[in-house]
């Protein structure tokens, strides 16, 4: 009964804490510090240079983040604050990356299933009888189908008495990522005379926050890829002095070289040269990949997360360099825009948490824009400010949009994401500066190395 009771209370403070996102003081905590040093942070360790004419770096395989034991009467305490009456967790193939991960049945279930967490009472799972073997050990009652009549009379029966429920699904939200469920599933629901709400809220409570495993194994990601960023800048000096051809396929693959090296997954590094840089959603690959030449600017966009971490948490770091000894005022007077953008936004979101006020993610968005609009340089900011970070790179939890989307959600206690402006001069250059930040108890945490000018390569 105690348990039961510490449960709720932990599913009530979340809840407490999504009306009010309240934070008692902006002192930020000393960050967890890796157990030991990985190999690499000697420069007599780093990644072996890749070969001239090297393939292109490949990203790993998508893996799903370890299974995680859902806090159902975590769960059913919010539910009972928002006024539903469950959420259903719903999977057709592998869409539905949410409940996936919450649910964590074993293998690859080849049916529809349902994992059904209602406001009050136990669980109940709805699968086909191939996959029961998959669910094994899930808590809650099953009900198993043979074909799509018993599947329909199962669901009706699971949500019988519900009038409304939470569902990965919100096509009138402006917010594409919350949309995880396909139309012809809502509609069985709604068939069945159930209001379908999303579970935007619920997925921020669950998948989202990072716990003490995640939080470690963010901040060991993020002192790995800060290591490799300077490795990189490290060997592309080497390389140019030397008078030897570097090109943006030779740079990703010494940096994912890397990434197998430290125990690290995420997709290939963006590498960005020149006029590439120019645009945001370049990254190099077979038949393109520009030399890298002196006078170049230069991006290098690392995201990762630690393979083998009991809760893996993404990182993302951004870095600007000049490919040269003395960077040009243009290049710097532009990257001064953007770093001020950058930090007026972690102000912002830190002065809020401070009085104990809801930061909501167009808000944050709308800070980091103002900046750029006094600097004249507002139309050209043309991406979102940030993303969540959980398990995965583009998380389930709040973005700094206002651009792409008009996120109207909170930022919460316990979560993470990026804060990363970014300026493009289309056909000329570009660059952005992004930092990740956690929300913790203490108040805001910046956990990445937060550039304030452009680093230049071939500096003496």
């Amino acid at each position: 009964m105690r348990g039961g009771r510490d449960a709720a209370r932990r599913g009530l403070t979340a809840a407490a804490a999504l009306l009010l996102v309240a934070a008692p003081s902006p002192a930020r905590a000393a960050p967890p510090r890796p157990t030991a040093p990985a190999a690499g942070d000697d420069p007599a360790a780093a990644p072996a240079a890749p070969r001239a004419g090297a393939a292109p770096a490949r990203s790993a395989p998508a893996r799903s983040a370890p299974a995680r034991s859902m806090d159902v009467e975590a769960a059913q305490a919010i539910l009972a604050v928002q006024g539903l009456d469950g959420w259903l967790l719903a999977q057709s193939g592998d869409r539905n990356s949410v409940a996936a991960e919450l649910v964590a049945p074993t293998g690859a279930p080849q049916h529809p299933w349902f994992y059904f967490v209602p406001a009050m009472g136990e669980p109940a799972l709805v699968v086909h009888q191939a996959d029961v073997a998959a669910f094994e050990g899930k808590a809650g009652r099953r009900v198993e189908y043979a074909d799509q009549r018993e599947l329909r009379t199962g669901l009706r029966g699971v949500l019988k008495g519900s009038r409304k429920v939470a569902m990965e699904y919100a096509p009138r939200s402006r917010i594409p990522t919350l949309t995880r469920v396909d139309a012809a599933t809502v509609g069985l629901v709604r068939g069945f005379g159930v209001k379908v709400s999303s579970s935007a809220e619920l997925v921020q409570f669950t998948k989202s926050l990072w716990g003490p495993d995640g939080r470690v194994a963010h901040y060991v990601a993020i002192h790995h890829l800060a290591r490799l960023k300077d490795a990189a800048l490290a060997y592309l000096g080497a390389e140019l002095r030397a008078r030897r051809k570097v090109t943006e396929l030779d740079l990703q693959r010494f940096l994912q070289r890397g990434f197998e090296v430290r125990g690290l997954e995420g997709p290939p590094p963006i590498i960005a040269a020149g006029e590439d840089t120019a645009d945001p959603r370049y990254a190099p690959g077979a038949g393109r990949a520009a030399v890298i030449q002196r006078g170049d600017l230069l991006l290098i966009d690392l995201s990762a997360r630690v393979a083998d971490a009991p809760r893996p948490i993404y990182a993302r770091l951004a870095w600007v360099a000049y490919v040269g000894d003395a960077v040009p005022a243009r290049y710097a007077d532009t990257f001064r825009a953007v770093a001020s953008s950058r930090d007026a936004t972690v102000k912002f979101v830190e002065d809020r948490i401070a009085r104990k006020r809801v930061v909501k993610g167009f808000e944050a968005d709308r800070a980091a824009r103002s900046v750029l609009v006094e600097a004249r340089l507002g139309d050209k900011f043309i991406h979102r400010t940030g993303h969540s970070l959980d398990t995965n790179l583009f998380g389930d939890g709040a973005n700094l949009d206002d651009r792409d989307s008009h996120d109207t959600r909170n930022l919460v206690m316990g979560s993470g994401f990026t804060i990363g402006p970014g300026v493009y001069q289309r056909g000329d250059f570009g660059m952005r500066s992004i930092v990740d930040v956690y929300i913790a108890r203490k108040g805001l945490e910046v956990t990445s190395p937060a550039q304030q000018t452009i680093t230049p390569v071939l500096a003496p």
